[in-house]
Protein backbone atom coordinates (compact mmCIF):
# COMPACT_ATOMS: atom_id res chain seq x y z
CA UNK A 1 0.00 0.00 0.00
CA UNK A 2 1.41 3.24 -1.09
CA UNK A 3 -0.06 7.06 -1.74
CA UNK A 4 0.51 9.38 -4.25
CA UNK A 5 -0.12 13.00 -3.13
CA UNK A 6 -1.26 14.80 -6.21
CA UNK A 7 -1.54 18.64 -6.44
CA UNK A 8 -3.09 20.41 -10.08
CA UNK A 9 -1.62 23.73 -10.22
CA UNK A 10 -3.46 26.09 -12.46
CA UNK A 11 -1.20 28.00 -14.76
CA UNK A 12 -1.03 31.36 -12.60
CA UNK A 13 -0.35 29.75 -9.38
CA UNK A 14 2.74 30.01 -7.69
CA UNK A 15 3.83 26.40 -5.87
CA UNK A 16 1.81 26.02 -2.94
CA UNK A 17 4.94 25.89 -0.20
CA UNK A 18 3.56 25.46 2.94
CA UNK A 19 1.43 22.39 1.84
CA UNK A 20 4.04 21.06 0.32
CA UNK A 21 5.84 20.98 3.82
CA UNK A 22 3.06 19.73 5.43
CA UNK A 23 3.18 16.39 2.49
CA UNK A 24 6.89 15.92 2.00
CA UNK A 25 6.82 12.56 3.74
CA UNK A 26 4.66 11.87 0.67
CA UNK A 27 6.76 13.04 -1.37
CA UNK A 28 4.02 14.62 -3.60
CA UNK A 29 3.45 15.00 -6.89
CA UNK A 30 2.63 18.72 -8.65
CA UNK A 31 1.07 18.46 -12.40
CA UNK A 32 1.42 21.74 -14.01
CA UNK A 33 1.82 23.58 -17.36
CA UNK A 34 5.28 24.88 -16.71
CA UNK A 35 8.69 23.91 -15.72
CA UNK A 36 9.64 23.32 -12.58
CA UNK A 37 11.19 26.23 -10.94
CA UNK A 38 15.10 25.85 -9.42
CA UNK A 39 14.41 26.25 -6.02
CA UNK A 40 11.85 23.66 -5.36
CA UNK A 41 13.05 20.45 -2.82
CA UNK A 42 14.76 17.98 -5.41
CA UNK A 43 11.90 15.40 -3.26
CA UNK A 44 8.76 16.85 -5.10
CA UNK A 45 7.69 15.05 -8.30
CA UNK A 46 7.55 17.50 -11.25
CA UNK A 47 5.07 16.36 -14.00
CA UNK A 48 4.53 19.38 -16.96
CA UNK A 49 1.12 18.52 -18.84
CA UNK A 50 -1.56 20.48 -20.96
CA UNK A 51 -3.86 23.36 -19.12
CA UNK A 52 -7.12 21.18 -17.84
CA UNK A 53 -6.96 20.00 -14.19
CA UNK A 54 -8.57 16.61 -15.55
CA UNK A 55 -5.83 16.36 -18.34
CA UNK A 56 -3.13 17.27 -15.70
CA UNK A 57 -4.61 14.51 -13.23
CA UNK A 58 -4.80 11.97 -15.54
CA UNK A 59 -1.22 12.54 -16.75
CA UNK A 60 0.15 12.98 -13.15
CA UNK A 61 -1.69 9.60 -12.25
CA UNK A 62 -0.01 8.06 -15.37
CA UNK A 63 3.67 9.04 -13.93
CA UNK A 64 3.02 7.47 -10.55
CA UNK A 65 3.08 4.27 -9.39
CA UNK A 66 1.39 3.92 -5.88
CA UNK A 67 -1.96 2.20 -5.52
CA UNK A 68 -3.96 5.19 -3.62
CA UNK A 69 -4.38 8.77 -5.20
CA UNK A 70 -4.79 11.73 -2.48
CA UNK A 71 -6.17 14.61 -5.05
CA UNK A 72 -5.47 18.06 -2.85
CA UNK A 73 -6.12 21.59 -4.27
CA UNK A 74 -3.19 23.81 -4.43
CA UNK A 75 -5.06 26.73 -2.88
CA UNK A 76 -6.40 24.27 0.56
CA UNK A 77 -4.26 23.81 3.76
CA UNK A 78 -5.25 20.57 5.96
CA UNK A 79 -5.66 20.12 9.45
CA UNK A 80 -3.64 18.50 11.72
CA UNK A 81 -5.20 14.98 11.74
CA UNK A 82 -5.70 14.96 7.75
CA UNK A 83 -2.52 12.50 6.75
CA UNK A 84 -3.48 10.00 9.88
CA UNK A 85 -6.66 10.17 8.59
CA UNK A 86 -6.28 8.94 4.96
CA UNK A 87 -3.01 6.69 6.26
CA UNK A 88 -5.53 5.00 7.74
CA UNK A 89 -8.03 5.14 5.25
CA UNK A 90 -5.76 3.52 2.31
CA UNK A 91 -4.84 0.91 4.73
CA UNK A 92 -8.21 -0.86 5.34
CA UNK A 93 -10.79 0.35 2.67
CA UNK A 94 -11.70 -1.29 -0.83
CA UNK A 95 -10.71 0.04 -4.22
CA UNK A 96 -13.94 0.99 -4.72
CA UNK A 97 -13.90 3.79 -2.14
CA UNK A 98 -13.54 7.40 -2.55
CA UNK A 99 -12.55 9.56 0.40
CA UNK A 100 -13.09 12.94 1.38
CA UNK A 101 -12.65 15.75 4.35
CA UNK A 102 -15.03 17.84 5.67
CA UNK A 103 -14.63 21.44 4.02
CA UNK A 104 -14.27 24.86 4.93
CA UNK A 105 -13.49 28.09 3.36
CA UNK A 106 -11.03 30.62 4.00
CA UNK A 107 -11.62 34.36 4.94
CA UNK A 108 -10.54 35.40 1.41
CA UNK A 109 -14.44 35.15 0.21
CA UNK A 110 -17.70 37.16 0.92
CA UNK A 111 -19.78 36.32 4.09
CA UNK A 112 -22.07 34.12 2.11
CA UNK A 113 -19.58 31.87 1.33
CA UNK A 114 -20.37 29.91 4.84
CA UNK A 115 -23.45 29.35 3.29
CA UNK A 116 -21.73 27.69 0.42
CA UNK A 117 -19.79 25.52 3.38
CA UNK A 118 -22.50 24.39 5.04
CA UNK A 119 -24.24 23.13 1.93
CA UNK A 120 -21.57 21.58 0.33
CA UNK A 121 -20.50 19.20 3.36
CA UNK A 122 -24.67 18.96 3.83
CA UNK A 123 -24.64 17.47 -0.35
CA UNK A 124 -21.48 15.81 0.47
CA UNK A 125 -22.86 13.62 3.40
CA UNK A 126 -26.57 13.04 2.53
CA UNK A 127 -25.88 12.74 -1.23
CA UNK A 128 -22.07 11.71 -1.34
CA UNK A 129 -21.52 14.36 -3.82
CA UNK A 130 -18.20 15.75 -3.05
CA UNK A 131 -15.86 17.72 -4.95
CA UNK A 132 -12.12 18.04 -5.91
CA UNK A 133 -11.79 20.88 -2.80
CA UNK A 134 -12.57 18.60 -0.69
CA UNK A 135 -9.33 16.65 -1.37
CA UNK A 136 -10.78 13.30 -3.30
CA UNK A 137 -8.74 10.30 -2.28
CA UNK A 138 -8.79 7.47 -4.96
CA UNK A 139 -7.71 4.03 -5.69
CA UNK A 140 -5.81 3.87 -8.86
CA UNK A 141 -7.95 0.72 -10.15
CA UNK A 142 -11.23 2.90 -9.85
CA UNK A 143 -9.50 5.63 -11.79
CA UNK A 144 -8.78 2.53 -14.66
CA UNK A 145 -12.33 1.59 -14.21
CA UNK A 146 -13.48 4.80 -15.11
CA UNK A 147 -10.80 5.76 -17.79
CA UNK A 148 -9.76 8.52 -15.92
CA UNK A 149 -10.95 11.86 -15.68
CA UNK A 150 -12.78 12.94 -18.64
CA UNK A 151 -10.47 15.73 -20.69
CA UNK A 152 -14.17 16.80 -22.13
CA UNK A 153 -14.47 19.10 -19.68
CA UNK A 154 -13.37 22.20 -19.04
CA UNK A 155 -14.60 22.23 -15.26
CA UNK A 156 -16.45 20.10 -12.76
CA UNK A 157 -13.99 16.74 -13.80
CA UNK A 158 -14.25 16.36 -10.20
CA UNK A 159 -17.81 16.04 -9.61
CA UNK A 160 -18.53 13.70 -12.64
CA UNK A 161 -15.53 11.26 -11.34
CA UNK A 162 -17.92 10.82 -8.22
CA UNK A 163 -21.11 10.39 -10.14
CA UNK A 164 -19.35 8.11 -12.94
CA UNK A 165 -18.39 5.74 -9.76
CA UNK A 166 -20.91 4.85 -8.72
CA UNK A 167 -21.69 3.22 -11.53
CA UNK A 168 -19.09 0.77 -10.43
CA UNK A 169 -20.32 0.34 -7.15
CA UNK A 170 -18.13 2.60 -5.75
CA UNK A 171 -18.98 3.70 -1.91
CA UNK A 172 -17.83 7.75 -0.62
CA UNK A 173 -16.78 8.25 2.61
CA UNK A 174 -16.01 11.62 4.82
CA UNK A 175 -13.15 11.40 6.95
CA UNK A 176 -12.65 13.32 10.31
CA UNK A 177 -10.42 16.09 9.39
CA UNK A 178 -11.32 19.75 7.78
CA UNK A 179 -9.82 20.87 4.59
CA UNK A 180 -9.73 24.51 4.04
CA UNK A 181 -10.04 25.95 0.79
CA UNK A 182 -9.55 29.41 -0.75
CA UNK A 183 -13.01 31.37 -1.13
CA UNK A 184 -11.74 34.27 -3.54
CA UNK A 185 -13.10 33.65 -6.77
CA UNK A 186 -16.54 34.60 -5.00
CA UNK A 187 -15.11 37.24 -4.13
CA UNK A 188 -14.35 38.66 -7.47
CA UNK A 189 -16.89 37.71 -9.18
CA UNK A 190 -19.36 38.36 -6.75
CA UNK A 191 -20.81 35.22 -4.40
CA UNK A 192 -24.43 34.98 -5.95
CA UNK A 193 -23.77 34.97 -9.70
CA UNK A 194 -20.91 32.04 -8.74
CA UNK A 195 -23.03 30.24 -6.45
CA UNK A 196 -25.96 29.86 -9.12
CA UNK A 197 -23.38 29.28 -11.97
CA UNK A 198 -22.03 27.04 -10.00
CA UNK A 199 -25.29 25.10 -9.18
CA UNK A 200 -26.74 25.40 -12.37
CA UNK A 201 -23.09 23.49 -14.29
CA UNK A 202 -23.39 21.25 -11.42
CA UNK A 203 -26.69 20.14 -12.17
CA UNK A 204 -26.25 19.87 -15.69
CA UNK A 205 -23.08 17.90 -15.24
CA UNK A 206 -24.64 15.22 -12.80
CA UNK A 207 -27.05 14.84 -15.58
CA UNK A 208 -24.67 13.68 -17.99
CA UNK A 209 -22.48 12.13 -15.91
CA UNK A 210 -25.47 9.48 -15.25
CA UNK A 211 -25.89 8.81 -18.81
CA UNK A 212 -22.08 7.05 -18.64
CA UNK A 213 -22.05 3.03 -18.12
CA UNK A 214 -18.99 0.97 -17.77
Amino acid sequence: MGIDVIIPLGPQDSPPRRLLDLLSEFKPTISATCPKPHDLPGHINWITAPTGRAQQLNRAIEGTQNDWLWLVHADSSLDPHALSCVEAFCHHAPWSDIAYGKLRYSQDGPFGVRLNQWGANLRSHFWHLPYGDQALCIHRRLWQALGGFQTKLTRGEDLDFVVRSRAVGARVRRLPYTITTSARRYQSRGWLKTTVEHQLSALKLIRQAKRWRP
